[in-house]
């Protein structure tokens, strides 16, 4: 997190498995390749890459999206599977419905979940629809959309 005057940016750190998705010279998306392997975490990674296809912006989001789930049960259905083999976390993925998965959660993160799941490889996806789709909700409650964190707060806002 940021300090001082930057206190509401937050600093992301371990690009590690970060790469461009457009050509630098053209700005073509990148091509679909089916070739990968498995790339990132097995409980979080998309579908797609437990296949072994090349990702893209639409993997993100579904990862997102198990990531949420993750922080609001504390857990997923195919956690421990990766012990046996990754083949069974795939097939437990697959075989998850967003109703099921998101049963009790907020409606957004399985639309989220099924929007990510409908993009095609080369989509670009509508960021300022799940911005709005997200921030709907915080809007309806009386909260602010003044990109301040809630525990920098200062006396004119409490």
């Amino acid at each position: 997190m940021g300090v001082g005057m930057h206190t509401n940016i937050v600093y992301i750190i371990d690009f590690g498995l970060s790469k461009e998705f457009r050509h630098p010279d053209t700005y073509l998306h990148i091509p679909y390749n089916g070739s990968q392997g498995l790339v990132g975490t097995a409980t979080f990674a998309s579908i797609q890459s437990h296949l072994g296809f090349e990702l893209g912006r639409r993997d993100d989001l579904e990862s997102l999206a198990y990531i949420l789930i993750y922080f609001l049960c504390g857990s997923l259905p195919w956690q421990g599977l990766e012990l046996e083999t990754c083949d069974l976390v795939v097939e437990s993925k697959q075989a998850s419905s967003p109703h099921v998965l998101c049963h009790g959660l907020p409606v957004q993160l399985r639309i989220l979940l099924e929007y990510s799941r409908s993009l095609s490889f080369d989509d670009k996806p509508e960021y300022n629809y799940l911005h709005d789709l997200f921030n709907a909700p915080l809007l309806r409650e009386g909260f602010r959309d003044d990109l301040t964190f809630d525990w920098d707060v200062s006396e004119d806002r409490i």
